[in-house]
């Protein structure tokens, strides 16, 4: 079923001045509407997507939301959009260089015919994070939005971590996404980003091992080394309570203080969306 949240100051005759991020993936398709001059939130829809998954597939759904969708079928101040997949390199910003945009990608993944390059470069650390988007998929927004900016779904989750648990700390901090077939571990520590990395899994354990891992190459103490769960898990999901036997302080993210956020929201678990609430720190 679809979820749809809606503040009553929405006004569909002024997107126009209105911000919207978008997010998709294999399983589903996520959008937020921003309005700017308060730096609030007043709209929340999700869309998600059922049974076996394929790129042609979600293009294919992708293009009919965007066709019959009253809030996609209007222009929009700023767009941007977020792609969710595994194929992502991050390069230091002393080693890039916009001609190597290829070789740095084949380096780790395969670069498929109908595949485009993109990059995003960040606010918070010198470096820049490599991926690739479906052609037919950018295109079938771009003809949406001729201003839609594009990012991957790492990204925001970098920046937020930088921004919510950097500064000048020296104490280290995990956060672990959910997207639905693959788990996004990021770690910070003060302005730094320690490390980025997004493994498959397909059982609770697999997460609970993923994250483990991290923290024992990382020497990370369980008693000290905090961990935010966010993305596509609940607060009665068997993978936090598994957690918590092994890591002392487990939490579930939350939303960014630089942005409010409608009342309509507070029904939901928000950390849900921190990346897709997140996109629009990343410029």
């Amino acid at each position: 079923m679809d979820l749809v949240l809606i503040d009553e100051t929405f006004d569909l005759n002024q997107t126009n001045n209105y911000h919207i991020s978008i997010q998709a993936g294999l399983n589903g398709y996520s959008f937020s509407v921003l309005d700017p001059l308060r730096n609030k939130y007043i709209l929340l829809k999700h869309i998600p997507f059922t049974g076996e998954m394929t790129v042609s597939l979600l293009e294919d759904r992708v293009n009919e939301i965007q066709g019959n969708d009253e809030f996609l079928n209007r222009k929009y101040k700023s767009v941007y959009f977020s792609w969710q997949s595994p194929r992502y390199t991050l390069i230091p910003g002393p080693l890039f260089n916009k001609d190597n945009l290829r070789t740095y990608f084949e380096f780790n993944h395969v670069l498929e015919d109908l595949d485009e390059i993109h990059y995003n470069g960040f606010k918070g650390i010198d470096a820049y994070n490599l991926f690739a988007i479906p052609s037919e998929l950018s295109n079938i927004i771009f003809r949406s939005f001729g201003n839609a900016r594009f990012f991957h779904q790492a990204t925001p989750l970098i920046e937020h971590g930088l921004i919510s648990h950097g500064g000048k700390s020296a104490r280290k901090t995990v956060l672990v996404s959910l997207d639905g077939k693959n788990t996004d571990i990021v770690v910070i520590q003060g302005e730094n980003l320690v490390l980025c990395n997004t493994f498959p899994w397909k059982d609770e354990k697999d997460i609970v091992y993923f994250t483990l891992y991290v923290y024992e190459q990382l020497k990370l103490d369980g008693t000290e080394t905090p961990l935010f769960l966010a993305g596509e898990i609940s607060r009665n999901s068997p993978v936090y309570e598994m957690l918590k036997t092994y890591i002392t302080r487990v939490g579930f993210e939350k939303p960014n203080s630089h942005f409010t956020y409608s009342y309509t929201f507070n029904d939901i678990d928000q950390h849900r969306f921190i990346n897709l609430f997140n996109l629009k720190l990343c410029v």
